[in-house]
């Protein structure tokens, strides 16, 4: 009886496991999953195939300049050297914010472009399915075109450094 019943829990276990695993979300991009999953017909997969991997192809540009941008910004700004930016000219700390601000700037806007054309495309995509391919295309994981992350590192030196306020005293007060 308890053999039975260890074996009974073994296979629970595992049955649990495997459909945690089924349920867990499809990533959009992924297209050797996400197209078998979606159950299309012929003429579905020929218009729905092209725009995934157009939107597949706007993410990785998307992250490949992401990337690049958040490399360049730690770099120019010190991180990953022993760079004590307290006796870095001013002039030049202030030339490398405006560049990098314009940096940033450009790669918010071919953000926001390519956001733009992957909504048209999923759209376009949705226009195409039925009731129960829209519902498993909506719990798809769609990808994600995220911020950018700046540097943490202050001006100052190591610990950020403070200028303090007025009369020397750290909290900027006048006391």
């Amino acid at each position: 009886m308890e053999r039975i019943w260890k074996e009974t829990l073994k296979y629970s276990i595992l049955l649990a496991i495997a459909l945690s695993i089924s349920a867990c979300a499809v990533k959009f991009v992924d297209i050797d999953k996400s197209i078998p999953k979606l159950r299309l017909s012929e003429e579905q997969r020929k218009v729905v195939e092209p725009k995934m991997k157009a939107i597949k192809e706007l993410s990785e540009k998307y992250d490949t300049e992401k990337k690049e941008f958040e490399e360049e910004t730690n770099k120019s700004m010190g991180e990953g050297r022993n760079v004590d930016r307290s006796q870095m000219d001013r002039s030049q700390m202030q030339g490398n914010f405006q560049e990098m601000h314009a940096k940033r700037e450009e790669l918010l806007k071919n953000r926001e472009t390519y956001l733009s054309a992957i909504k048209i495309h999923v759209t376009e995509i949705k226009a195409i399915l039925n009731e129960k391919q829209l519902a498993i295309f909506e719990k798809m994981e769609m990808p994600k075109l995220e911020m950018p992350k700046m540097s943490t590192k202050r001006p100052g030196g190591p610990g950020g450094g403070s200028r303090g306020g007025p009369r020397g005293n750290p909290g900027g007060g006048m006391f």
